[in-house]
């Protein structure tokens, strides 16, 4: 009886908070581009100099990042961060609902797709590596590009623990064509793709988070730190054959941005193992640094531990350091 009126009172919850999301979301795609940035900024601020959210943590990792930066400067990155933070939730809910001309034309522009287009002259299938890096969120508009291929995007996510919020961002991320799929059931998913007859797939993994306890297997040094680095997909790659590409995100306002699309490899086998994962490290450093206020720094990125995990692979760049 009691475990019966417990889990019916955190389902009215649920249904509560997500009633209410939908309702703000609602409204804030109303409201006009004026207001949006002066609602971003006031949060930002909020956020920041209130709320404090985060930021032991994210100050942490900026100075274990940055150590060649001044105080000032990484306090400037910091300042830039909480407003692009505010801006990826209150500004999404209008660039989604914008007429698709509008989106491909002022808020997110692929100008070159020919390494996408490269990549599936010979396989069914490939993958794009991308980071937390701008709105995130956009990426799921990449699709009204990917159609000029005959290229369908199915997106790798992690499901929420609210069946009814994962539904509701799942139609969000399918809104323009592209397809979900959860963590767990890639490989399975891959395998429908490599079968079936119907176009091709991009499988896009955002693949910056500190990887879960049982998957750590590789680690490098990525902004001035021993990190562990997920290699799901190179696995997948290496075992299939199939091409890995890293997406650069370019930020140009809080709500414009360029991607661009970099082969790593149209030959996973050839290369030694790890090499991809290692590349791909490379080319997402090179992004942050070219522009860190862009990245999510607010997550824990360096909860694993080199000294954790003894049986780990080590990059030679680390094996220099011992």
């Amino acid at each position: 009886m009691y475990r019966g009126a417990s889990s019916s009172n955190r389902f009215l919850m649920e249904r509560l908070e997500y009633l209410l999301l939908r309702l703000l979301l609602g409204l804030l795609a109303r409201l006009p581009w004026w207001v949006i940035h002066c609602l971003c900024r006031l949060s930002a601020f909020l956020l920041e100099h209130v709320l404090h959210y985060r930021r032991r943590v994210i100050r942490e990792n900026l100075a274990n990042s940055f150590p060649e930066k001044s105080e000032a400067e990484r306090r400037k990155i910091e300042r830039d961060f909480y407003l692009q933070f505010a801006y990826n939730f209150l500004s999404t809910p209008k660039l989604l609902r914008l007429p698709s001309h509008e989106i491909m034309e002022r808020h997110f522009l692929i100008p070159d797709l020919t390494p996408l287009e490269r990549a599936f002259e010979e396989h069914p299938c490939a993958f794009a590596a991308l980071g937390h890096l701008g709105n995130w969120e956009l990426f799921s508009t990449g699709q009204l590009y990917f159609n000029q291929l005959g290229v369908t995007m199915d997106q790798v996510y992690r499901p929420l623990k609210s069946k009814l919020m994962d539904e509701f961002f799942a139609r969000q991320r399918q809104a323009f064509g592209a397809t979900l799929t959860p963590k767990a059931q890639v490989a399975r998913r891959l395998v429908e793709h490599l079968n079936s007859t119907e176009g091709k797939t991009l499988m896009a993994m955002i693949t910056d988070q500190a990887p879960g306890m049982g998957h750590v297997h590789y680690f490098t040094l990525f902004l001035n730190q021993a990190t562990a680095i997920l290699d799901g997909v190179e696995r997948l790659a290496r075992k299939y054959n199939l091409p890995v590409l890293y997406f650069d995100i370019e930020r140009v306002s809080p709500v414009r941005f360029v991607g661009r699309f970099r082969l790593i490899t149209d030959s996973p086998r050839e290369l030694p193992p790890l090499a991809i994962t290692e590349q791909y490290t490379r080319l997402l450093e090179e992004t942050i640094r070219r522009d860190p206020a862009s990245w999510l720094w607010s997550h824990r990125r360096w909860k694993r531990h080199l000294s954790d995990y003894p049986e780990a692979t080590l990059s030679e760049a680390l094996r220099g350091q011992e």
